[in-house]
Formats: structure tokens, sequence, C-alpha cells
């Protein structure tokens, strides 16, 4: 069985696209699990009329509040018990056979590796504004990213790759994940690099979501020209005492090479 989780918060807007999309994939067997994080929209009477009417969607009822969404999906990888684990944002829309080819993908991993091992899947996506019409085929091209950069989780945690609304992970990552020891970062940032120093992740080179770009985006797409990539750059030298956490906290890798190989693989996103 398969756990979809996705974290909600005033999600209303697009939320019922992004359901239907999920719902009608050409897998159907999974579980759509949700946590709301604070809404005060119509998202919780949405996710409750779906979950009326259809068993796979179950919304998950506790009392902690809002967290964010990183923490958020903390808490729902927690409550998984499922071998096979994807992440979903409330916003964007599924291609309908994203679970089958991530899937797929994964079975190859696991005839690989092993499915004691941590292994993760992540896959390109297409670039929509609010109304899904197309900006650019693929949001690897769009933001100038190589997914092979995921192989080595050095790299990686110097640039991430891994778009968390793209990922399914196995069982096996769960106690590779957890506890996140590093608040400050992106939930899949955290993930990615986890998995890949502890285990190994593979990619889909196809588009299987919809990304959807829009006003409220928590993160989002831009195009990658030199002025992005110089404002980037700018805000490195205040993030010194986060690179010096990160580097202690997964260990094997300084700052400053943390910090050498962010500039590298920036400059070489300009080539």
């Amino acid at each position: 069985m398969i756990d979809i989780m996705m974290s909600t918060f005033n999600g209303a807007r697009f939320l019922s696209e992004q359901i239907d999309s999920i719902l009608s994939q050409d897998h159907a067997e999974f579980r759509l699990l949700v946590r709301d994080d604070g809404s005060s929209d119509d998202t919780i009477g949405i996710l409750n009329a779906y979950a009326s009417r259809d068993r796979r969607v179950v919304r998950l009822n506790d009392e902690l509040g809002n967290l964010g969404a990183s923490a958020s999906f903390f808490v729902l990888i927690a409550r998984s018990e499922a071998n096979l684990l994807m992440l979903s944002d409330q916003d964007d829309a599924w291609l309908p056979d994203k679970i089958s080819r991530t899937l797929d993908r994964m079975n190859d991993l696991i005839e690989q590796h092993g499915n004691e091992t941590p292994l993760a899947v992540f896959t390109d996506l297409k670039v929509v504004d609010e109304n899904l019409e197309v900006v650019n085929e693929s949001f690897w091209e769009y933001q100038k990213l190589d997914p092979s950069i995921s192989r080595d989780w050095r790299s990686l945690l110097a640039q991430n790759v891994v778009t968390g609304c793209t990922l399914m992970i196995n069982r096996a990552s769960k106690s590779a994940v957890l506890p996140c020891e590093l608040s400050g970062m992106q939930h899949d940032h955290w993930i990615a690099a986890k998995i890949a120093k502890l285990g190994h992740i593979g990619f889909v080179a196809e588009p299987t979501v919809l990304y959807r770009q829009h006003g409220a985006n928590v993160e989002g797409a831009r195009k990658v020209d030199l002025f992005y990539l110089f404002s980037k750059m700018l805000k490195l030298p205040a993030a010194i005492s986060a690179y010096r956490r990160t580097a202690r906290t997964f260990g094997d890798i300084s700052a400053a090479r943390l910090i050498g190989k962010k500039l590298a693989l920036n400059l070489k996103r300009l080539s």
C-alpha cells in the first residue's frame, strides 16, 4: 500500500482540483492521508466532503495546531505505516500516471538495493500558471537543475534538486529522516540529503506533476538567470551559521567545502 501525504493550509482555492487529480490516478491502491495545519478558509470542509465519499481520503486529526509545512509533513511521515510514502502539495495537479511511473522506478531500486535500504525517487515537473497553462515543459530546464546531483549527497546537500511534491520514499527511509535535526531546512531537502547519504536515490526524467505557480506558493519556481543567482550568492554570508550547523549534523563535510560546492554548482547553472 502507498500513503500519499498532504499537508494543507488555507488551500481551498485549488484543493479540489489537486485531490481529483490524485483520485483519478491509473494506480488506485493508495491512501491519501491529509493533515490540516490550521486553515481558516473552507479547506477542512472540502477535506471532510472528500473523506465522506471516498474511503481512500483520510484526514488526520491531532491537537498540534499550526506547525508550518515542513514540520507538518514530518508528523504525517511518522504516522504512516505504509510500505511506500509519497508527498503531495495542496495546489498542484498530478498527471494521471504519476504514481505508476514513480512506482516503476522505485521497484527498480528495490530490485537493485533491497527494501531494507533507504530509497527515494523523484521526478521532473511542468511549470504552469494558476490556470494550469504551461510556462515551461521542464522545471529542471527552467531552473537549470541537474538531477544527477542527487547521486552525491554532499552536492545534494549544497544544492537541492529534489522537489518534495514528486517524492516517493520507502518505509526503510523513515528511520533515516526522522527526526529532522535541522529546523531551518526544508523537509524535501532534509529527506533527500539523508536518503542520499544512507541509501540511494533514483529519478524519472519526465514530468509527473503540473507545478502550479500563484501568489501564495510556499515554495515556487523562478527562471534562473544571472540576477537570480547573484541574489542567491549575496545571501551566503548571512547563512554561514546555517551551513556550519548543517555540516556538523551531516558530518564528513566542512561548512567551507559546503559553501564552495554551492558556489560551484550555481556558477555551473550559468554555463
